[in-house]
């Protein structure tokens, strides 16, 4: 049985459902197939496995909350700016601080790119741009996990329950004592004998 409305539009929009009410331990071609009134084997029309599903539903949780192009001239406008969207889809969808860590289901490098691209006034150096980059990341996946905790945890600590839950107002006091450090160190490194010139993308970076 294959509903004529199916499509891979439709399959990501359930997953992502799911996994926003349940968790992504709750999603399964059979529970898809039964919230899209489907037959199991016609979803795999659409998506391969599992795994493909993650990644489609991870993109799609950052594509709610894209980085503008150009970005912002001012490296800092442009780390807030970065830092804050990546806050939101996490925010929005808990499970998404997962799947975007793992190679196996995100591997979308445009992100960091854009920032380290967005560093040129801070740095002329590809490796501490790239440092930063994926410093500033992991800051806001830590602190976003300690704020929404709860969620990713059904039937656990509340937020009035754990001191150490972070607020929306911790995490712009951190980003902005974050930021101050990169040009901090940023300026230490100018003071420093220059690395070999490398390009400016993280692919080329990681690959050096």
């Amino acid at each position: 049985m294959s509903s004529p409305s199916l499509s891979r539009g439709a399959i990501v929009a359930a997953a992502v459902r799911i996994a926003d009410a349940e968790g992504i331990a709750a999603i399964s071609m059979r529970r898809l197939a039964t919230e899209l009134d489907s037959g199991v084997m016609s979803l795999y029309r659409h998506v391969a496995n599992k795994d493909a599903l993650l990644t489609l539903i991870t993109q799609a949780a950052c594509d709610e909350h894209p980085y503008p192009e150009p970005a912002p001239p001012d490296w800092r406008e442009a780390m807030r700016l970065a830092a804050r969207l990546d806050w939101e889809v996490y925010c929005s969808h808990p499970w998404a601080l997962v799947t975007s860590s793992s190679a196996r289901h995100f591997s979308d490098t445009s992100c960091l790119d854009w920032m380290v691209d967005a560093l040129t006034d801070l740095t002329d150096d590809p490796d501490l741009a790239r440092t930063c980059s994926i410093a500033l990341w992991s800051y806001v996946q830590g602190v976003c996990i300690q704020h929404v905790a709860q969620q990713l945890l059904p039937g656990g600590d509340k937020a009035e329950q754990s001191p150490l839950r972070a607020t929306e107002e911790d995490f712009e006091t951190g980003l902005e004592i974050f930021l101050d450090g990169m040009e901090l160190r940023a300026a230490r490194a100018g003071a420093a004998p220059a690395g070999p010139a490398l390009g400016r993308t993280f692919q080329a970076v990681a690959r050096s």
